[in-house]
């Protein structure tokens, strides 16, 4: 009888243990930030999709209606993303594998064939069991010398081809997500709206938002701007007509991607795979309308290097804004993390996990700028909070107070009241183009 007390007694106390440790999980969850808390309850496997639009400005955001709606909410909206370099090969290899251009060699869009495609963040997640997919875009001047039909280790399905329409694009991505099993990794990369932008047949002559001319449109004076600026000439009247009429072509054509994004994510939840996919909406890099003088890419101005970067995380409570500066240098990290994988390479960026689900996150907010190669347009640049300084390869220097100048009109370079501030920040971006640990 003293036994089956005991026994009874040993019983009870487990029972009331169980209890009080599931009683003290829940209290200890609900304490935590509804952000954190969102990612405990996150399902697996998990998917991730990342949607590549190809030389969009992030003025240009307002026209894409239904992404700018969040649909299905849990998003963040990254108001101050940037690309390390704003080129297309350049850009691509950094977001494949969370390094700069000057450590994966891939400097400009004729020197694709330099990334190692045999340590990336598809053979990564290859190795973990998942499909990964390429539909669209790759980089620039594919396959190389490496034969027609040449695909890159990693893919499971590799579709690269730089010529096809929106519509086209989408389609293949439904197919695919409609077909598919997770967990998966679809890397949609839009052509569009690159020059000469051309919009689907229902949107020829629609009527869309054209940002305004910002206050740097066709500077008047850039006699303190480096060498290779000061030899543009004024835009003419019929250079500025011919422009805006490639913008309004531009604004159309996301148009036809903004309607992509809505079915893909209409696809995702008709598949039950909504609620465990991790969705980033980016572009490869800015584009500057006019600004100083200058037409496209490659310059370290704002205009060039600020991207649209939306990503919706499963769970989030809400959507918001996130003012803190990342770059497309986190994104290997970010989805690596959201995959249950190790980055197989030394990376120059981090998570953003951290950021978006935790919003008191302490985050380092230093951007290295570069465009490396030869001629007069070479630089490197470290863009922070209110601040950003460019050292040209020609011995050129840009110091601008963002905060004050945000158009970047007055450079203060050289200025003797600002050699304290200029001198700190050579210092940083020298730290910052040291190889990765």
């Amino acid at each position: 009888m003293k036994t089956k007390r005991i026994r009874g007694l040993r019983y009870f106390v487990s029972i009331v243990s169980v209890l009080l440790v599931a009683a003290m999980s829940v209290y200890f969850a609900s304490q935590l930030k509804p952000e954190i808390f969102s990612t405990l309850v996150q399902k697996s496997p998990t998917n991730v999709v990342l949607i590549m639009t190809d030389d969009q400005n992030v003025d240009s955001l307002p026209v894409m209606r239904k992404l700018m709606a969040f649909p299905e909410g849990s998003w963040v909206n990254f108001t101050n993303a940037f690309v390390n370099n704003s080129f297309c090969c350049p850009s691509r290899a950094t977001v494949l594998t969370g390094q700069y251009s000057h450590v994966t060699g891939v400097i400009d869009n004729e020197s694709g064939q330099k990334l190692n495609d045999t340590n990336t963040l598809p053979v990564w997640l290859d190795k973990a069991g998942y499909q990964t997919v390429l539909i669209g875009k790759y980089l620039n001047n594919y396959p190389w010398d490496k034969g027609e039909g040449y695909v890159p280790p990693g893919w499971t399905l590799f579709q690269a081809d730089s010529r096809g329409g929106v519509d086209r694009y989408t389609k293949r991505a439904l197919d695919f997500i409609n077909n598919s099993k997770p967990p998966f990794f679809l890397y949609l990369a839009y052509r569009a709206p690159h020059y000469p932008a051309r919009p689907l047949h229902r949107y020829a002559t629609a009527d869309v938002y054209l940002p305004p001319d910002p206050p740097n449109f066709n500077e008047v004076d850039i006699s303190d701007k480096p060498e290779w600026l000061r030899e543009i000439e004024p835009l003419s009247q019929l250079a500025i007509d011919s422009w805006k009429a490639e913008r309004v072509a531009s604004q159309r054509a996301l148009l036809g991607i903004d309607d992509g994004v809505q079915q893909i994510i209409d696809a995702l939840k008709a598949k039950g795979q909504l609620d465990n996919t991790l969705i980033i909406f980016m572009s490869d890099n800015g584009f500057s309308w006019g600004s100083h003088r200058y037409i496209r890419k490659q310059c370290a101005y704002e205009e060039c290097s600020k991207i649209p970067l939306l990503i919706r995380y499963p769970g989030l409570r809400g959507n918001r804004d996130e003012l803190r500066l990342v770059s497309n240098v986190d994104l290997a990290a970010t989805i690596a993390e959201y995959a249950g994988v190790i980055p197989e390479l030394p990376e120059n960026g981090k998570s953003l996990i951290p950021l978006i689900t935790n919003t008191t996150t302490n985050w380092d907010e230093e951007i290295l700028l570069e465009r490396i190669g030869a001629g007069p347009f070479a630089f490197y640049g470290i863009r922070v909070p209110g601040w950003k300084y460019v050292e040209y390869f020609k011995g050129d220097l840009e110091l601008y107070d963002l905060n004050s100048d945000p158009s970047e009109l007055q450079n203060l370079a050289n200025r003797p009241e600002y050699q304290s501030k200029q001198a700190e920040l050579a210092h940083q971006l020298q730290l910052l183009k040291q190889d990765p640990p």
